[in-house]
């Protein structure tokens, strides 16, 4: 389940769509006995259908640096799969890129995405909220 306050936080608004879509992957692949949120494993392989090679690294470089998830063990080695953890991090990480205002802004829904690329400027500064 993805808790509502997870998506209505500054790191969650910040994210790609792609990001967005391969976190929810990420989630699937929960296996209790596997290891549980320690031990997840997508590997490019699986999600080469939705998207190029490029898309799934920055997606993943995303997802690390908002905090969403962390590498646990790296792959690449003997062509082995990255192991990753989900994260607590986004707290911290949407407190520090986001003022009052801005937090306001996103719970009542006016702080939207832009569609074409991933930027911020409409969480911090001078900025205009759509109505």
């Amino acid at each position: 389940m993805l808790d509502h306050y997870m998506m209505n936080t500054a790191a969650w608004t910040a994210l790609s769509y792609k990001a967005v879509w391969l976190y929810l992957e990420l989630r699937k692949q929960f296996n209790f006995s596997a290891g549980g949120d320690n031990h997840l494993l997508l590997p490019y392989s699986k999600v080469r259908w939705k998207m190029s090679t490029g898309t799934y690294v920055n997606g993943m470089r995303e997802l690390c640096t908002y905090g969403f998830i962390r590498v646990v063990e790296p792959g690449g080695l003997l062509r082995r799969p990255t192991v990753y953890a989900l994260s607590d991090g986004w707290k911290t990480k949407s407190r520090g890129i986001v003022d009052k205002e801005g937090r306001e802004a996103i719970k009542l829904g006016l702080a939207k995405k832009r569609q074409s690329w991933n930027r911020l400027d409409n969480l911090t500064g001078k900025r205009r909220w759509e109505q």
